[in-house]
């Protein structure tokens, strides 16, 4: 009779092996994941912290508000007035509240570039890129309403509420692999 070796099991092999393998090759997505779920909460919690809001975000509010109001001027609209976060003029009015100014698809896409393995310096030019655009884009969003406002209430309200909200999430989306596709990739 011929002695045939059969191998022997190896420490981490057995029934529990494959799940732990499993785990483990997907752990650095999921430390992505946890990451990005961890700093969106951070951020929505510090956005919403009184001493932040009223000496962060109000101000910033009222900053907007302001800076609409002088655009919107240079752009013809006669008798503007501005009071805090309202931008008043005869026959339209717009209040920049609380989630129209941009803050909290920002705090997500900096969540994204923050909890993406990328070196520092790649993750300072995503910042910069991120506020840049979203920024821009919420003076367009702020600018366009105003002037649907003053055709049709519908035409504000559907795009207020429908149109807007998914253009800022597609972009926010396109600006984050924009970064990623031309700044993290390629490395």
């Amino acid at each position: 009779m011929t002695d045939s070796k059969m191998p022997l099991p190896s420490p981490d092999k057995g029934p529990g092996a494959k799940k732990s393998s499993a785990f483990q090759s997907r752990w650095p997505l999921i430390k992505v994941y946890l990451l990005f779920i961890l700093t969106i909460l951070v951020l929505f919690t510090l956005i919403m912290v009184k001493p932040v809001y009223f000496k962060v975000v109000v101000p910033f509010n009222n900053f907007l508000a302001w800076s609409s109001g002088a655009v919107l001027g240079l752009l013809g609209t006669d008798n503007i007035s501005v009071s805090g976060t309202q931008v008043v003029a005869p026959g339209m009015g717009l209040n920049i509240a609380e989630g129209c100014n941009g803050i909290y698809a920002l705090s997500i896409i900096i969540a994204g570039v923050m909890a993406f393995p990328a070196r520092i310096k790649q993750k300072l030019i995503g910042l910069a890129l991120a506020i840049a655009v979203i920024m821009i884009l919420n003076y367009i969003r702020i600018l366009t309403l105003w002037y649907f406002g003053i055709y049709s209430d519908f035409l504000f309200n559907t795009m207020h509420l429908y149109v807007w909200e998914f253009v800022i999430i597609a972009l926010g989306a396109g600006v984050w692999y924009y970064w990623y596709d031309k700044f993290v990739k390629t490395d």
